[in-house]
């Protein structure tokens, strides 16, 4: 009834009045767009790349990993060179200890208690002050009787 009513009414207007968007009107609907299996490779492939990124971000291996092996890597270098300090300091110790007899001599009377022939030793002991606690008088009894 329509494609009549659009016919007839052609038919009573000029060539020079009919628009284009009157021969839309005719046209059949669009078809409805299902996807395709091309577009559902590319979902696929989209998915796949997003596992894959976070994966290189997060995974065992990933950015953050890096990081945290990276903060690992300096503090481990900073212990190493305290105890790269602290051999030195042991080597020249063992040093002065094979080199100097005076520095063994003086190592042995500190820590052994040795002294030399004709030197006396005299121990100071210092003893913690008794505590002796003062008798009140406030709460004693008072002799009224006496006075």
């Amino acid at each position: 009834m329509r494609k009549r009513f659009a016919v007839e009414h052609e038919t009573l207007l000029p060539a020079a009045m009919t628009s284009p968007v009157d021969r839309l009107n005719e046209l059949p609907p669009l078809p409805r767009r299902t996807p395709t299996p091309r577009r559902t490779g590319r979902y696929l492939l989209l998915l796949v790349t997003v596992l894959l990124v976070a994966n290189a971000i997060i995974g065992e291996r990933g950015l953050l990993a890096l990081f945290q092996t990276s903060r690992d890597h300096s503090q481990l270098r900073k212990v190493i060179a305290t105890l790269h300090e602290e051999n030195n300091q042991l080597h020249r110790y063992i040093q002065a200890l094979t080199a100097e007899p005076r520095f063994l001599e003086n190592e042995a009377r500190r820590e052994l208690g040795m002294i030399k022939p004709g030197e006396q030793l005299f121990l100071i002991r210092t003893t913690p002050p008794t505590f002796t606690p003062a008798i009140s008088l406030a709460g004693a009894p008072t002799d009224t009787a006496a006075n």
